[in-house]
């Protein structure tokens, strides 16, 4: 009978390896001991990631950069994010932290939940060691100016360590408390850090400042820094 469980338990794992494929991404390879996941919004990627990208690889980070919209050839919309196949997520971040390295997530927008709801799936002991960064996450299944959000169901985040940077310039940073109670609700351990002067996607809008150009040239610093006080490398 032991057998049998234990023959049954196989077959499981393996049918659920065989509906789990890693996204399409590219890498930015590095000989340090840290492994960026770069995740990027449901806009697609952008030439300012790319040049972060690059410019963290050549300061000893390791990046492996996603579109998920592209990988996956969905619109590039908010709810194509909810549509991604949430278990080859969790199967990349399985990759990510065979690799041996101190692997951390950075995750712009609606990017955040697809992340998240993969964080789930790790084993708990995998989840613990994970750093998850989040750019102003969408995390709402509805919001309206001047009301207190809605926030989605994100299953069992228990050990998951999350980090959330949210622009000042941002209609919803004053939501920022409630999204943090809501993160901790499911079990994240949290914390988080306000972006002065800036507004969400400051890296790739139409009519940036003067300051958000000069900040989107420097997002390997931001993130850098980010990772060294928080404390999660």
């Amino acid at each position: 009978m032991r057998f049998f469980r234990f023959f049954l338990s196989g077959l499981w794992l393996c049918a659920l390896a065989a509906h789990a494929s890693l996204p399409d991404y590219q890498a930015f390879p590095a000989a340090g001991q840290r492994l960026l996941l770069w995740v990027a919004s449901e806009r697609g990627r952008t030439a300012p990631e790319l040049a972060a990208a690059q410019q963290l690889a050549e300061r000893g980070v390791a990046v492996w950069s996603l579109d998920p919209a592209n990988a996956y050839f969905l619109p590039q919309v908010p709810s194509s994010m909810d549509a991604l196949p949430v278990q080859d997520l969790a199967a990349w971040l399985r990759a990510a932290q065979a690799s041996g390295k101190h692997v951390t997530v950075f995750a712009v927008a609606r990017a955040a939940v697809p992340v998240l709801r993969a964080a789930v799936l790790l084993e708990p002991d995998r989840r613990s060691q994970l750093c998850v960064v989040l750019m102003h996450p969408n995390l709402y299944t509805t919001a309206e100016p001047l009301t207190e959000p809605d926030y989605l169901d994100l299953g069992d985040l228990s050990g998951l360590r999350v980090r959330v940077l949210q622009p000042r310039r941002s209609a919803a940073t004053p939501w920022l408390p409630g999204l943090m109670e809501h993160l901790a609700r499911h079990g994240a351990i949290v914390s988080d850090a306000v972006l002065e002067n800036l507004r969400e996607g400051y890296w790739a809008r139409e009519t940036p400042t003067d300051f958000e150009t000069a900040e989107s040239r420097h997002m390997d610093s931001m993130l850098l820094h980010q990772l060294d006080t928080w404390g999660c490398k």
